[in-house]
Parts: C-alpha cells; sequence; structure tokens
C-alpha cells in the first residue's frame, strides 16, 4: 500500500476539522455489537502527522457507514464489513415478587391479595435468536432481532394470613410452560483507544440498549396473555488484543460489565381454567447484575462469542456471527 505524507492542516478551520476527525477516529475505534471487527490502524509505528491511506478506499456496495469512511481511511484506520448476520442461543434463570394481582371478569377487576399469596416466583427461559446488524456510522451499530422463546414459571400459591398461622395452611406449587416468538430493535454505541501507540492492544467502552416483545402462549391455567415487552441495557468495559499463531493472526477481546433487564410490570391476560381476566404486577427481585465475557475473531468475516451473567440473574449467552 503506498503511503504519502499529509499536509500540516493550519489555521482554525484546520483545526476544527482534525478535532472532529479524531473525535469520530476514537470513536470508532472499538466497538462490542455481536461480531463486529474492531477498527485499527493499519501501522503500529508512531507518527508525527496524520498519513494519507491510499488504498481500500473503495466504498462498500451497501453505502455504509453514512458518514465517516473516508475521514477513517485519511487516517489509517480500517473499518468493518458494515453487515452482520448473527445466530445466538441465550439461557437465564431469574426470580421475581407477585407485588399485586387482581381476578375477575371485564373492568370488575379484584385485588385477591388479602386471600391468595403468590410467593417464590422462578422463571428459567431459553431462546434461539437471529440478528441482523449494521454499522450505521463508525461508531453506531443498529440491530434487529428475531427469536423463538421457551421457558417455564414455578410459584408457590397459598393462603393468604398472619404470618405465624401459615404453616397451618398447606401450600400448592404451581408450574407453568409457556413459549412464543420474539421481536426487537437495538442498538450499541463505543468508544476506545490504544493505550500504547506501537502495540494494537485496544481499551474499549460500550452502552447496548434493545427492545424486544414476546408473545408468549401458555400450555395449562393461563388461556391468553398480552404482548410482554423487555428493555434492556448493558454496558461493558474490555480489552482487545491481537495474537500470532501459525494459521494467521486471531483477534481475542475480554470484558466485564453490568445489565440492567426491564421487564413490563404489569401483565393483563385470561385464566383459562376460570373463565376470568387477572391483571397482574410483577417485578424481578434484582433487575441487575454482572457479566463478563469473551469473544474470538478469525479474520473480518467470522468470529464467536460467549457472555455469562452471574448475581441474582443467571445467564448464558452464545452466539456465531458471519460478517459481509
Amino acid at each position: 500500500m503506498a503511503i504519502s505524507k499529509q499536509k500540516r492542516v493550519s489555521g482554525e478551520a484546520g483545526i476544527l476539522r482534525v478535532i472532529l476527525v479524531s473525535a469520530s477516529i476514537f470513536l470508532a475505534h472499538v466497538w462490542l455489537a455481536p461480531g463486529a471487527v474492531i477498527a485499527e490502524s493499519d501501522s503500529d509505528e508512531e507518527a508525527s502527522e496524520p498519513e494519507l491511506v491510499t488504498g481500500e478506499e473503495m466504498a462498500h456496495w451497501s453505502g455504509l457507514p453514512v458518514w465517516g469512511r473516508k475521514e477513517a481511511y485519511e487516517y489509517g484506520f480500517e473499518l468493518p464489513l458494515p453487515l452482520g448476520v448473527s445466530g445466538c442461543f441465550y439461557a437465564e434463570k431469574q426470580n421475581f415478587d407477585m407485588l399485586q394481582l387482581n381476578v375477575g371478569k371485564g373492568d370488575a377487576l379484584l385485588n385477591i391479595g388479602n386471600l391468595v399469596e403468590v410467593t417464590d416466583i422462578k422463571t428459567e427461559q431459553t431462546a434461539w435468536n437471529v440478528h441482523l446488524d449494521s454499522w450505521i456510522l463508525p461508531f453506531l451499530n443498529m440491530y434487529a432481532i428475531a427469536g423463538y422463546l421457551d421457558g417455564q414459571a414455578e410459584l408457590e400459591l397459598r393462603p393468604a394470613t398472619l404470618p405465624f398461622l401459615r404453616p397451618l395452611f398447606p401450600k400448592y406449587d404451581m408450574k407453568l410452560e409457556y413459549e412464543g416468538p420474539l421481536l426487537g430493535l437495538g442498538g450499541t454505541l463505543a468508544a476506545g483507544f490504544k493505550p500504547v501507540k506501537n502495540r494494537p492492544t485496544i481499551v474499549f467502552g460500550q452502552a447496548d440498549l434493545s427492545f424486544t416483545k414476546a408473545l408468549l402462549d401458555f400450555r395449562q391455567v393461563v388461556s391468553s396473555l398480552d404482548t410482554v415487552d423487555v428493555a434492556v441495557l448493558n454496558m461493558r468495559l474490555g480489552v482487545r488484543e491481537r495474537i500470532e499463531t501459525p494459521r494467521g493472526d486471531v483477534h481475542v477481546t475480554m470484558w466485564g460489565g453490568a445489565t440492567c433487564q426491564d421487564v413490563q410490570q404489569v401483565m393483563t391476560g385470561s385464566l383459562g381454567i376460570l373463565d376470568l381476566d387477572f391483571r397482574a404486577k410483577v417485578g424481578a427481585v434484582n433487575p441487575w447484575n454482572a457479566n463478563v465475557g469473551g469473544r474470538v475473531e478469525f479474520g473480518k468475516n467470522f468470529d464467536v462469542m460467549i457472555d455469562v451473567g452471574i448475581g441474582h440473574r443467571k445467564s448464558l449467552m452464545l452466539s456465531a456471527t458471519y460478517r459481509f
């Protein structure tokens, strides 16, 4: 690749341009969407001035990213392939509290909290998803989710009475099994930097926000349930390193972070066995949990990832991504 030295910018306009371009490259430097290839400099050697890169300046056939490609190449940075498709497996265990339960017909719903107490709600579910993503800007990834969820909820029913009298009354354990499709949209913002200029190591941070809707069918008791909305905020800090192998270089990424899952609190539907409507208010015991994970990139086109959630919500996510 032929490299020619760029003329030094001058004046206030030149300084402003350098600031804007440098900020763009800084944000474009790292990301953590599934399957993304993190941008890195074509040369690890220090340079006193920005240098032009004359090769690989051809735009992607998709026209993405919509801004920042030319500026990135002018400063010697390589952008990832902007489109990706991922297959993802996700499993989690989480506990919920029943905050309120109303049962009745139509709008005439009665709060039965004084009659029946629902306790110790334990959920366990798995999902298979497909993610389609695109880098709209060097530092902004947008994606769509489609998948299928399968799970169960175990809960205890007992008469609501004085605490010291509860052991005298029988309790009833119930298991509710459910399944259904889910759809969603999300986006990732990320930024990073090279702590050592002559090394490929990158330190990064990212924030990911997604919204999904699940259309669930229950196999017993609940004859219908309205759409359940879930919002997930994920924040991570990590390090990416290039490793030389006999088969070529691979990039390994490790991270740690925190995730907040906000499940729709008010759920409405019908109880088939009683021909009654219900409105339940539920809340996660703790919507936050910690997570650690890593990813291995094999060239520009393929990578695999694992992410493990620990704490009140235990989760496991595995994915494989192809970029094009």
